[in-house]
């Protein structure tokens, strides 16, 4: 998928490195915390479970790679991203990006999920720019995350009890 001169290409074996070189310290941390010892195992286990892509800018290195998973206890699929090291400072390719992101799953999906560790002040005010709505607070050991929940703009699903407690 391609939108000017950014696009999403489905996350390959071939994307690991780079992404491990450009991973941000706050993804670096978080993978951390959920107990990901080691960030190259991890990337290899996102790749077996989820839908994932890598969205970057021709000529660039990636942006943000980050797709959905799908647990068998999930009403709708938990939405999950991570992000170059550099994405703070290219904060419009992060944009366009995201925006693309989420266009191609609510192509195929009613909703999605996200959890968000409540430190990422950043990334809590991307999901929400995204469309997201908080719906909650959980914890992880002493970590606070925030629950949100994304209802798709292109579905008229106010009377699904899945959408709730999400406002629309």
């Amino acid at each position: 998928m391609k939108r000017g001169r950014f696009y999403l290409t489905p996350f390959t074996l071939d994307h690991i490195e780079e992404v491990i070189e450009g991973l941000s310290a706050e993804n670096r941390r978080e993978l951390k915390l959920l107990g990901h010892s080691d960030i190259r195992k991890a990337l290899l286990d996102m790749h077996e479970t989820s839908e994932c892509y890598l969205c970057r800018e021709e000529g660039e290195s990636f942006i943000m790679i980050g797709g959905l998973w799908f647990g068998a206890d999930e009403a709708w699929p938990q939405m999950f991203a991570m992000f170059s090291d550099k994405i703070k400072s290219n904060w419009h390719a992060m944009a366009r990006g995201s925006r693309m992101f989420v266009s191609h799953f609510d192509q195929s999906h009613d909703g999605m999920s996200m959890t968000v560790n409540a430190d990422f002040e950043f990334i809590l005010n991307w999901s929400a720019w995204l469309g997201f709505e908080p719906v909650g607070v959980s914890h992880l050991g002493f970590e606070k995350y925030v629950e949100f929940v994304r209802c798709n703009p292109r579905q008229k699903n106010i009377k699904d009890e899945l959408s709730r407690p999400a406002m629309h």
